[in-house]
C-alpha cells in the first residue's frame, strides 16, 4: 500500500521518475525484471501499462501517452522487455546461462583453433627461413671468404701521419765566442757567429694494425705500429730535413717507429671498483714517460720494452695513479758486455677536483748505465783500449755536457771524448689545467730533474783537475716552467693558443743528446725565454710560432781551456702544420 501511496503522488513526472516507480511498484507485487528480449504474441510491456492502469497507478490517457512513445522506441532499437513471474526465473537463468556458456565455449575453441594453426604455421615458415639463412651463408662462406678476410684485415688497419713545413732563423750574438769546439767531431768548431735562414720539412707517415680486439676474446686488445720520417739515422732527436741538402745524410727516411702494444682491462670492477689498467710494449716507440722538453725532446723514440699500470680508467672517478717502467738499450758493444743502457721508473697521479680543474704530477728515476767515460793510461795504446775507448765514447752529443780526452795513453792518437759524469736523474713533472670555459683552457706546467749522479770529486779526479775547477763549469739541476691559455691542441679554423716558458738547465743536469734540439741550437748549458702561439687554418691545418731567447750558463768550454766562451742564441720558427 505504501508503493500505491507513492506512485499516487508523483504520477505527473518525467518518464524516468515513472520508469522508477514502475520498477518499484513491480517489486512491492513480487514481478521481477529476468531478461531484455523480443516474445511471441505477447508484448510484457503494453501487460504492464495495463496492469499499471488497472490498478489506478496511471489514468487511460497516460497510458496511451507510454503505448505511443512505447512504441515509437521499439521502432528504433527492436528490444522488447520480458517480465517474469517468480517461480520461472531460476529455471529461465539457468536456460540462460547454459545458452551463454555453450555459446563461449565454442567461440573459445575456434578461438583456439585458430591459435594453433597460426602457430604452426610460423613455426614451418620460421624453419623455412632459418634454413635459407643458412644456406645463403654457407654460400657467401665459401664464394666470398678471402675476400672477407682481406676486407677485415683492411678494417683494422688505420693510416695517418703529418707534414710540417718551417722557417727557421738562428741569430748569434755578435759577441759570441769563435772557438767552441763541437764534442761530437773534435777538432772542428761550431758555427756561432754567422746567422742561418733555412727552410725545413718534416714529413712521418704512420700506420696502426689491431691484431686481437677484446671484443673477439678477452684477452686484451694488441696492436702494432710503424712509422717512417724524414731524418737522419745519426740523430735521434730531430727528424728535419733541410731544403737545398737533398744529397747529404740528412735527406734520409728513418724508421721513427716500430712496436707491439698489448693494453688489457678486466671487464669486472675489482679493487674497491677500481678498475686496472696494464700496457706493455716493445719495439721502437714514443716516448712512455709524462715529460716536457726539458729531459727529452719531443722527437725522441726510445727503443726497448715498457710496462704502464693505471690505477684507476673509469672516467667517473675523479682520481686515478699510474706507473710506468722501462728497460731501453742505448748502444749495443760487440766487443764487452758493458752495454750502455737506461733503466726507469715513474709514478704519478691524476686528480680532476669540480670547477675544470685538473691536476696531474709525477716522479721519475732515470738510471743510466755504462755511458760515463774513463781515462786509458796505458803506456802503449792497445787493440783492447781502442775497442774500449770506441765503447766510451758517446755515440751522439749535441753540447754542453762536461766532456774529456779519455785517451790519455803516452802516445794519444787523436782526441776521444767522453762524458766526464755519471747520469741518475730525479725528475719531477707537474700540471695544472682549468677547463672552465671550456674549450679556452689554462695550463700551468712545470718541471724540475737533479743529477744525483753528479760527483764533482770524482770528476775531477779522473780529469785530473780541480774541483773548484769542475763545479766552475758545470751544474747538476734543470727546471722549467711554462703558462699555456687557449685551445690546448688548435686543429680546428681559428682555433688558438699562446704560451710563455723559462728554461733553466744546467751542464750537467741531463744527458745532452736526447734533450731539445731547437732551443740554444741544442743540448744543455742553457737560460732563456720562450715565446710562441699557434693558430688553426682550417681542419688539422694550423700555424705555429716560437721565439726563443737563450744565453749560456757557464762559460762554453772545453777542459783546459781558460778563454771564457759566450754563446747567445736567439731562434725564430714558423711551421704550417698539417695532419691526414
Amino acid at each position: 500500500m505504501e508503493c500505491l501511496k507513492v506512485l499516487t503522488v508523483w504520477k505527473k513526472k518525467s518518464i524516468f521518475v515513472v520508469l522508477v516507480l514502475m520498477v518499484t511498484g513491480l517489486h512491492c507485487s513480487g514481478v521481477f525484471a529476468a531478461d531484455i528480449k523480443k516474445t511471441d504474441g505477447f508484448d510484457s510491456t503494453e501487460a504492464l501499462i495495463e496492469l499499471m492502469k488497472e490498478k489506478g497507478v496511471i489514468n487511460d490517457a497516460e497510458a496511451q501517452g507510454f503505448l505511443k512513445r512505447y512504441k515509437e522506441q521499439a521502432v528504433q532499437t527492436k528490444q522488447t522487455i520480458t517480465i517474469l513471474p517468480a517461480e520461472n526465473q531460476e529455471e529461465y537463468i539457468k536456460n540462460v546461462s547454459k545458452g551463454m556458456t555453450e555459446k563461449l565455449t565454442k567461440d573459445l575453441s575456434d578461438l583456439k583453433e585458430n591459435y594453433e594453426f597460426r602457430s604452426d604455421d610460423l613455426i614451418r615458415k620460421t624453419i623455412v627461413l632459418q634454413r635459407e639463412v643458412e644456406r645463403l651463408e654457407e654460400m657467401m662462406t665459401e664464394e666470398h671468404k678471402p675476400m672477407l678476410q682481406k676486407s677485415s684485415w683492411a678494417q683494422r688497419i688505420r693510416f695517418g701521419g703529418d707534414i710540417r713545413l718551417r722557417h727557421e732563423s738562428t741569430l748569434f750574438d755578435e759577441n759570441n765566442a769563435t772557438d767552441i769546439e763541437d764534442p761530437s767531431d773534435p777538432g772542428t768548431y761550431l758555427n756561432t757567429t754567422n746567422d742561418r735562414h733555412r727552410q725545413r720539412i718534416r714529413l712521418r707517415v704512420s700506420a696502426k694494425a689491431d691484431l686481437i680486439d677484446p671484443g673477439e676474446v678477452n684477452v686484451g686488445k694488441v696492436t702494432a705500429g710503424f712509422r717512417v720520417a724524414t731524418g737522419s739515422v745519426d740523430n735521434p732527436v730531430s727528424t728535419n730535413h733541410t731544403l737545398g741538402s737533398a744529397s747529404s745524410s740528412h735527406s734520409d727516411i728513418v724508421l721513427d717507429r716500430a712496436y707491439v702494444d698489448w693494453t688489457y682491462k678486466p671487464e669486472a670492477e675489482v679493487w674497491g671498483g677500481k678498475i686496472p689498467q696494464v700496457s706493455l710494449t716493445g719495439g721502437i716507440m714514443e716516448n712512455p714517460w709524462m715529460s716536457t722538453n726539458l729531459v727529452w725532446d719531443s722527437d725522441l723514440a726510445l727503443e726497448g720494452v715498457s710496462v704502464k699500470l693505471i690505477s684507476d680508467t673509469n672516467k667517473s672517478n675523479n682520481f686515478s695513479g699510474f706507473f710506468t717502467a722501462g728497460y731501453f738499450p742505448l748502444e749495443e758493444s760487440e766487443w764487452n758486455q758493458s752495454d750502455k743502457y737506461l733503466l726507469g721508473g715513474q709514478i704519478g697521479f691524476e686528480h680532476r677536483p669540480k670547477y675544470g680543474w685538473k691536476y696531474k704530477i709525477a716522479a721519475a728515476y732515470y738510471d743510466y748505465y755504462n755511458v760515463e767515460g774513463f781515462p786509458i793510461t796505458s803506456t802503449t795504446r792497445t787493440t783492447a783500449d781502442e775497442q774500449e775507448l770506441a765503447r766510451m765514447a758517446p755515440k751522439y752529443m749535441q753540447k754542453g755536457n762536461t766532456v774529456f780526452d779519455m785517451d790519455q795513453t803516452v802516445d794519444p792518437n787523436g782526441t776521444t771524448y767522453g762524458l766526464l759524469a755519471d747520469f741518475k736523474l730525479l725528475n719531477i713533472t707537474g700540471a695544472i689545467t682549468n677547463s672552465l670555459f671550456y674549450p679556452i683552457c689554462i695550463s700551468l706546467y712545470g718541471d724540475w730533474v737533479k743529477n744525483l749522479g753528479y760527483d764533482a770529486d770524482e770528476m775531477a779526479n779522473k780529469a785530473g783537475v780541480s774541483k773548484s775547477y769542475i763545479e766552475s763549469i758545470s751544474g747538476d739541476t734543470g727546471y722549467q716552467v711554462g703558462l699555456k691559455v687557449g685551445h690546448l691542441k688548435p686543429r680546428q679554423r681559428w682555433e688558438w693558443n699562446l704560451f710563455v716558458e723559462y728554461r733553466y738547465l744546467e751542464s750537467d743536469a741531463v744527458i745532452d743528446a736526447f734533450t731539445d734540439s731547437d732551443f740554444h741550437i741544442g743540448g744543455t748549458n742553457a737560460k732563456g725565454f720562450i715565446f710562441g702561439g699557434e693558430l688553426g687554418l682550417y681542419e688539422n691545418v694550423w700555424l705555429k710560432a716560437r721565439w726563443m731567447s737563450a744565453n749560456e750558463i757557464d762559460d762554453m768550454q772545453m777542459l783546459g781551456d781558460t778563454q771564457l766562451d759566450d754563446l747567445s742564441v736567439d731562434t725564430f720558427q714558423l711551421d704550417l702544420n698539417a695532419e691526414f
